[in-house]
């Protein structure tokens, strides 16, 4: 069993729930689509935690600012003040390691990208039907998991027609393709406040999506103390 996390952002309360959720799962192996760092008071507990728990983490666009500022320009002022913070909170090794992660990976039938994979270091959104098959053409493999949007997302392409899956259970036919987005775990933006990630079985080729509650008021205190701006505090507990 595989878990595949995304964007976390700091907030180590979520990941916490998270890694322990994956236990009772039985899962063998975590992967991590990137933004690991940015928003919450905690990046390097939780780089640390990924990198120790992970067999693979990609790079997100937050992570890349946090190792160079100039490419927070196109950031609002709220990320921007937070990557400044986060910046100067992060050790010189866990920039070094942030900054070496790679934009893909690739897994058997499986690629792994922090944002659409037409081009990862454009850091796309996979929002509409367009930017949908524009990631489904850049892509040889036949499911491909996503984050960057912090909301979660299945399109299957199937028969040559795109399909959006709301259940959270769903089977991957050995003639489907998918494109899934495992949404957040350290701030979800669908409007469910808990942390967000999915489940995969490459043997049966099952995708679950899971949702974890975890303490919600510990990392808020948290990114107030560090005097990070208000609504990165406020907004966790309405998921947006």
């Amino acid at each position: 069993m595989i878990a595949v996390i995304s964007d976390i952002h700091g907030n180590l309360e979520a990941l916490e729930a998270v890694l322990e959720d994956t236990r009772r799962e039985s899962v063998d192996q975590i992967i991590c689509l990137g933004d690991v760092v940015g928003y919450g008071a905690d990046p390097n507990e939780c780089l640390e935690r990924v990198r120790n728990e992970s067999v693979a983490t990609v790079l997100g666009n937050h992570d890349l600012a946090a190792c160079d500022l100039s490419q927070a320009e196109n950031f609002n002022e709220v990320a921007r003040s937070a990557i400044r913070w986060t910046s100067e909170a992060l050790t010189a090794r866990n920039r070094e390691i942030l900054a070496s992660h790679p934009y893909e990976f690739v897994e058997g039938d499986m690629r792994y990208v922090h944002a659409s994979p037409d081009d990862p270091a454009a850091w796309h959104y996979i929002l509409t039907e367009q930017e949908a098959w524009n990631a489904f053409g850049a892509c040889d493999e036949p499911i491909c998991f996503v984050g960057h949007s912090h909301v979660p997302l299945r399109v299957f392409l199937r028969g040559g027609r795109l399909e959006v899956i709301e259940d959270d259970v769903v089977d991957v036919g050995l003639d489907d393709r998918a494109l899934i987005n495992v949404g957040s775990v350290g701030q979800p933006r669908d409007g469910d406040w808990r942390a967000s990630y999915n489940l995969f079985d490459p043997v049966t080729r099952r995708i679950v999506a899971r949702r974890v509650e975890y303490d919600i008021d510990e990392a808020s205190r948290k990114i107030r103390e560090a005097g990070l701006p208000e609504i990165l505090a406020t907004r966790l507990t309405v998921g947006q």
